[in-house]
């Protein structure tokens, strides 16, 4: 448990170094950019590098283990603990960081999607079950990583390049095969094929995905209506408006 909790933290330290070095260079790289863009850039740089090492790790451990989608609820493996605690220590760095630059109000959709996540893995650490069933959960961060890239480009001024275009397309086929299908296939398969977990956790795991799955339904319409996917202009976006879920900083603080 120490060891594990050792690593968690680690995590969360690497990725305040990597904001803060992010920033840095900003401040140093573009003084024209105020200090809520450079923020809002800095935040989705950890992101990014948290998704990429994610999809990997949980990419190669599916492709290498089928035990995974064989004994969802069973199977556990000692080396899978820590690609969930990678996740685990990302995830309560980030709720902790919303809540220290007061977005808290204004992310609510993250902090519980943020708040299920860190749950599940705590049971999955405890009780040793479920393996298969985050490594399942775990690719949405397959398509997180084109996510945040789109974001980026955004505030970058990169919006309206081929490159761009190129990319929302790729990330809008990627959300249904990393984000819609997984999540959905694990919803069907809680409530219609498992016999092995506790009603009572098997109900609150069908709940937290549908949660996860409206949550994926609000990006995917979100994106339609600003990315132009059918051939239509790309919105104009404001830095507050990259994030396809909202605002996330204080309407006082948008005024000023």
């Amino acid at each position: 448990m120490v060891v594990k909790l050792a690593f968690s933290t680690g995590v969360g330290c690497f990725m305040r170094w990597e904001y803060l070095q992010a920033h840095r260079m900003l401040d140093q790289n573009k003084k024209d950019w105020s200090d809520n863009k450079k923020r809002l850039f800095a935040v989705r740089v950890v992101s990014v590098t948290h998704a990429a090492v994610s999809a990997i790790l949980v990419v190669l451990s599916l492709l290498m283990n089928n035990n995974y989608i064989r004994e969802p609820y069973d199977y556990s493996f000692y080396n899978a603990q820590f690609v969930f605690l990678w996740s685990l220590g990302y995830f309560v760095y980030d709720l902790i960081d919303m809540i220290y630059h007061g977005e808290a109000s204004n992310s609510k959709e993250y902090i519980v999607h943020h708040s299920l996540v860190i749950t599940a893995f705590s049971v999955i650490m405890t009780t040793g079950k479920l393996n298969g069933f985050a490594m399942i959960g775990l690719l949405v961060e397959v398509q997180t990583v084109l996510l945040h890239t789109r974001s980026l480009l955004h505030l970058a001024g990169y919006g309206k390049t081929w490159f761009f275009h190129l990319l929302v397309r790729a990330n809008m086929t990627m959300l249904f095969l990393f984000r819609h299908i997984p999540i959905s296939y694990l919803i069907v398969y809680m409530t219609f094929s498992d016999d092995k977990c506790p009603l009572l956790l098997k109900l609150a795991l069908i709940g937290g995905l549908s949660f996860i799955e409206y949550h994926n339904i609000h990006l995917t319409i979100s994106m339609f209506k600003t990315d132009g996917i059918f051939g239509g202009e790309v919105a104009d976006l404001e830095e507050d408006d990259v994030d396809p879920l909202g605002a996330v900083r204080k309407k006082e603080e948008k005024d000023q």
